[in-house]
């Protein structure tokens, strides 16, 4: 059940990190990509002052990062805990399912 939880957990965190650097980002610019989002990653780990890694871990779900991690990734990329509290409270099961789905092709 703990493991379960944790995994649980670790994809939400995951996709409401997402939906913040998306929504940080101008849409209609050309070159908004996934390439994009991992040239932020290391903006985020150097304004952070942590491994870009741990910062790639975290929005791929592949790690639980530490409280402290955490808030460190939401405000270097200029947000409060209380904007990414609000899209993580948002997250449904059918988010993570398809999250799964797009990390598996």
């Amino acid at each position: 059940m703990k493991n379960e939880s944790t995994q649980h957990i670790r994809f939400k965190i995951a996709i409401s990190l997402n939906k913040l650097i998306i929504t940080s980002k101008d849409f209609g610019q050309e070159g908004d990509n996934i390439d994009e989002i991992a040239k932020s990653y290391n903006q985020i780990a150097l304004n952070a002052d942590i491994r870009k890694a741990t910062v790639s871990d975290t929005f791929n779900a592949k790690s639980v990062p530490s409280t402290t991690t955490l808030i460190l990734i939401i405000e270097a990329m200029g947000y409060k805990l209380n904007d990414f509290a609000k899209i993580y409270d948002l997250v449904t099961d059918d988010d993570i399912d398809k999250f799964i789905g797009l990390k598996k092709s």
